[in-house]
């Protein structure tokens, strides 16, 4: 049974990410414009990925909605006009990333190895990619992959496996909300196939890093905030 002093907590922590998700949604700070059919890559999913993390999957759900008609509110592209595109993908951002922290905070390290490999393919794929249009840049992205591997890869042998389940949860939460968009944008025929893949990689992969990054510098700070009061929830 949730307390009364979890309930209000719980209460805050979603009012205010909602608020933080609006914000960022309707001043255009979080939607940055892209040459691409979609036309924005975002960054105002990830306070539905803290959301989820901190608060469990009903808080994640909620702040995942309240993006999606946001930007269902402040579509500008008709892609996003559209309530499928636009809202019931969002609901599962927080979720996704809420079950896949539970889940790695007791996993073994074994696991997290093997998830760490595969973020790294991933965003090697991407450095590739962008390496065939701007070299420079590809080369930049791909050494930066790297180097957060080998990163993420220290924080678990020094027995603190927190920072890698963060970072995996961030990275899920926010590929789910590029994953779902662009295969109900594919279904309802606003973007090509083929075109799905090319916006997945040019999206999908820095939202992935950037939302990883993020979310471990928030929750982290209000882990130590937490504990500094005596305890904490993480």
């Amino acid at each position: 049974m949730i307390s009364y002093e979890h309930g209000i907590r719980r209460i805050v922590i979603a009012g205010l990410l909602l608020a933080i998700t609006l914000l960022l949604v309707f001043t255009r700070i979080g939607m940055i414009p892209v040459p691409t059919p979609a036309g924005n890559a975002t960054i105002a999913h990830i306070p539905a990925i803290i959301g989820g993390i901190l608060e469990g999957p009903i808080v994640g759900l909620v702040i995942g909605m309240g993006f999606g008609f946001a930007s269902f509110m402040s579509a500008t592209i008709p892609m996003f006009k559209d309530p499928m595109v636009a809202i019931l993908p969002r609901l599962m951002i927080g979720v996704t990333a809420s079950w896949i922290f539970l889940l790695l905070r007791v996993a073994k390290k074994r696991t997290l190895s093997i998830m760490v490999g595969v973020l790294c393919v991933l965003m090697l794929t991407f450095s590739y990619q962008t390496y065939q249009t701007i070299p420079w840049l590809g080369i930049v992205l791909a050494v930066i992959s790297v180097a957060a591997t080998v990163w993420l890869y220290w924080w678990m042998r020094r027995t603190d496996v927190q920072i890698v389940s963060l970072s995996m949860a961030a990275a899920v939460g926010s590929l789910t909300n590029t994953v779902l968009v662009l295969s109900v944008a594919v279904w309802r025929d606003y973007v090509p196939f083929e075109g799905g893949w090319g916006i997945g990689l040019t999206h999908g992969i820095p939202e992935a890093i950037v939302s990883a990054i993020v979310t471990v510098a928030v929750v982290s700070a209000l882990r130590q905030i937490g504990e500094g009061r005596g305890g904490s929830r993480l």
